[in-house]
């Protein structure tokens, strides 16, 4: 495990505001509590792509599957590499059930959640992050 240092508390207030309007509070508060509490982690490394209204996120779980998605949203235009740690209670329903993905991105930090067909919380991924693009959007997405 990497356990990248990125404060959690941050990622998941950050999280909680970038969704406010968009998903009920009982989701939000249930996917802030498990991004700033999950233990089980698996370190990971990917990209992200930013067209301004077009962000292309991969995600590569190191020994495990790969995520690919693609989101709307705002972001400067830009991209870079990223790497960190995928934290889940339960890695084979994540692999199995994410359908779509909201991120946060920052020259900082890049947070990917993932939820399935019902807009649960199945985990989500904190890493640091080089490159030049921030903001914040959601899409869809599959692991293979």
């Amino acid at each position: 495990m990497s356990e990248t240092m990125i404060d959690r508390a941050v990622v998941a207030d950050d999280f909680a505001a970038s969704v406010a309007e968009i998903l009920p509070q009982d989701k939000i508060d249930a996917a802030a509590e498990q991004i700033r509490t999950a233990t089980a982690s698996y370190p990971a490394t990917g990209s992200v792509a930013s067209l301004v209204f077009w962000i292309r996120v991969s995600i590569d779980v190191t020994g495990g599957k790969s995520f690919v998605g693609n989101a709307g949203g705002i972001a400067v235009p830009g991209g870079g590499g990223f790497w960190g740690d995928v934290y889940t209670d339960d890695l084979d329903r994540l692999y199995r059930d994410t359908v779509s993905f909201q991120f946060n991105t920052t020259p900082v930090y890049f947070n990917v959640n993932f939820f399935d067909s019902s807009s649960t919380f199945l985990g989500s991924l904190q890493a640091g992050a080089f490159g030049t693009s921030t903001g914040t959007g959601g899409g869809s997405g599959s692991w293979a």
